[in-house]
């Protein structure tokens, strides 16, 4: 249901200059989207419950891991920052990736409502397009806020964020894994690890100085299983990754190497991997929990032989994270192994809208 309301306040006060960003207050003439309208998709385990102190008397829950609500037909009058109070549920704080219509989507900490019962509103502005707009919300790494609401400013003047990407003193790492061919399988092509990068010369700003951990060979992680886990794949940015993977195979053909083809499993990896980076703000190729990247990539599906992973952070474009990548002697390796068949790329974007970008390279068994 979608209904007229007024809220009396003030200028949106941005705190947070990104895509999305949190603001402190909103201005007068809105429209309410209620989660669970019928017109609104819920998938991967997203359903609607009741909720006595909701409007509407329902909200949506299950979202994250699997769980994506993606609330259509949001109309902005015009192109731009546009001002959305999303009213929540939460026992304590969680993590919404929020895709407006299927771009890179943006990480936004909602704080606890001290109970699933208990709505409470956070301010954002995001940028829309005249028209119809989609908000998808979702967290391929953990639970995110159930929504009860989202109202949007139809009227007044919105907030206008100056964008501002700050690049990492870190582009990027890599990482190798080579295992011993599996002897019940057929041997494939192994990736031989790359020499260890050296520091180069300071870059100038945007192309920062690569730090690279040690380079490890370790043996095979054990034959995946019959069933592995599956990789939540976020909704990531195709336009974004598919250049990343064009330039890629650009360098190769200079290099005299194959081109590397797409594969679904990888890119739900890096997409997966980004995403965590994103949201809960770590940077390397080993989660918080101590899962590494083969482990990554073999939960995903993928039977490999040889495998290698590049993640960088800051870069605002395709073209900006690969010559970053390009300038490392580490990350070039991987780039440039002519022993890999496939690739995934995946993007998202943290809570200050810096870019986190991952590369999942493999060769299969």
């Amino acid at each position: 249901m979608r209904r007229p309301v007024l809220i009396v306040g003030g200028m949106a006060v941005v705190t947070v200059v990104a895509g999305i960003a949190v603001a402190a207050s909103a201005s007068a003439g809105t429209t309410t989207y209620e989660a669970e309208a019928s017109v609104n998709t819920l998938s991967g385990g997203a359903t609607t419950i009741d909720c006595r102190r909701c409007s509407g008397g329902s909200r949506v829950t299950g979202i994250g891991r699997e769980g994506v609500l993606t609330v259509t037909g949001v109309v902005a009058e015009q192109t731009g920052p546009t001002k959305l109070a999303v009213t929540y549920t939460a026992e304590r704080n969680r993590t919404a990736q929020i895709s407006v219509n299927g771009a890179v989507p943006t990480a936004i900490v909602f704080p606890g409502t001290r109970g699933s019962g208990r709505p409470a509103t956070l301010r954002i502005t995001a940028t829309l397009q005249a028209g119809e707009n989609t908000l998808a919300f979702g967290n391929p790494v953990g639970p995110a806020p159930d929504v009860d609401k989202i109202v949007i400013t139809t009227d007044g003047t919105p907030p206008t964020p100056v964008p501002t990407v700050t690049a990492s003193g870190d582009p990027g790492a890599t990482a190798t894994a080579s295992p011993a061919p599996s002897p019940t399988a057929s041997t494939g092509p192994v990736s031989p690890p790359p020499t260890p990068p050296t520091a180069p010369a300071a870059e100038p700003t945007g192309s920062p100085e690569p730090t690279t951990p040690p380079t490890t060979t370790r043996p095979p992680a054990t034959t995946p299983p019959a069933s592995p886990t599956a990789v939540p794949s976020p909704t990531g940015n195709t336009a974004l990754e598919a250049e990343v993977v064009r330039i890629v195979n650009d360098e190769r053909a200079k290099a005299g190497c194959k081109t590397l083809t797409a594969d679904d499993r990888l890119t739900a990896a890096a997409r997966g991997h980004s995403a965590d980076m994103a949201a809960r703000n770590f940077f390397s190729h080993t989660t918080p929990e101590g899962v590494e990247f083969a482990t990554r990539i073999t939960n995903a599906g993928y039977r490999w032989s040889g495998a290698g992973e590049n993640i960088a952070k800051g870069q605002r474009t395709p073209a900006e994270v690969m010559t970053a990548w390009m300038n490392s002697s580490g990350h070039r390796a991987n780039i440039l192994n002519c022993g890999f068949k496939n690739i995934g790329v995946g993007v998202a974007a943290d809570a200050q809208g810096a870019l986190v970008w991952t590369q999942d390279f493999a060769s299969p068994l």
